[in-house]
């Protein structure tokens, strides 16, 4: 997906615009991650960005790279990950707008939801989805990958909190749970606007869904536009529309 290269023998990912280390963050640079990145769109150019569970931090650079006047804040419940998140926006050159916080998202809501300034335009989010499946014996990687900690409803109850009116949220999730999602969402006023479904080869079942809310707590109808995704052609090259997506960021 990225070219790869080697300083002092760790690995790094090389992008455009920024490197990635992923070493000891529980999340790794993924194709999710990118996906989510390049399509994340507000309704409007945003002040201020916040990533929900940041991982090596490659979301927030990829939203720094986007929107050039944006504060970024990333946050994620693991401090060691956060340190790796840290380092890499040191690396980067948005150093100035971009910060690392270790703090739960339920415990950032709690401290900064009673204040408007630091309300957010759009917020990112590639979420743990695992749900009743086999856990893993890492506790960190448990952690970032299964939602014990984290449900779609915690989820969107605090990110609610968390935004302006008519703010934009954009989450990569599982396919199967898109609907689930979509209900979980409409409690807090968080109104589904668009469903892409992201599939290997058009015809293919989809993977993933990339959803977009919009926070309306007075809008009770919506319409979600909803359309299909292929990231590789039948030759297993990747498509035009991929390419395109991910030219700004991926050598």
């Amino acid at each position: 997906m990225q070219q790869l290269f080697f300083i002092n023998k760790i690995t790094m990912f090389r992008c455009k615009q920024f490197t990635i280390d992923d070493n000891g963050a529980t999340m790794k640079v993924g194709t999710d991650a990118v996906l989510l990145g390049a399509m994340a769109t507000p309704k409007a150019i945003p002040a201020r960005i916040l990533d929900i569970g940041t991982g090596c931090g490659i979301l927030a650079l990829m939203m720094a790279q986007r929107f050039g006047n944006a504060s970024v804040d990333a946050i994620d419940i693991d401090a060691a990950t956060i340190t790796v998140a840290q380092s890499n926006f040191r690396r980067s050159p948005w150093s100035n707008r971009l910060q690392a916080r270790n703090f739960s998202l339920q415990q950032f809501a709690e401290r900064n939801a009673e204040h408007p300034s630091k309300r957010y335009d759009l917020i990112v989010s590639n979420p743990p989805y695992f749900t009743n499946s086999l856990r893993n014996e890492d506790p960190r990687r448990r952690l970032a990958r299964h939602d014990d900690n984290l449900t779609l409803e915690t989820l969107f109850q605090e990110a609610s909190k968390l935004m302006v009116p008519s703010g934009t949220m954009a989450v990569i999730l599982p396919a199967d749970a898109a609907g689930r999602a979509a209900s979980a969402a409409e409690m807090y006023g968080l109104r589904p606007q668009t469903q892409t479904d992201i599939c290997n080869h058009l015809g293919d079942a989809p993977k993933r869904s990339v959803l977009h809310f919009l926070f309306d707590e007075s809008a009770s109808e919506y319409d979600i536009q909803k359309k299909v995704f292929a990231m590789r052609k039948f030759d297993n090259g990747y498509t035009s529309e991929y390419q395109s997506l991910t030219s700004p960021f991926l050598l």
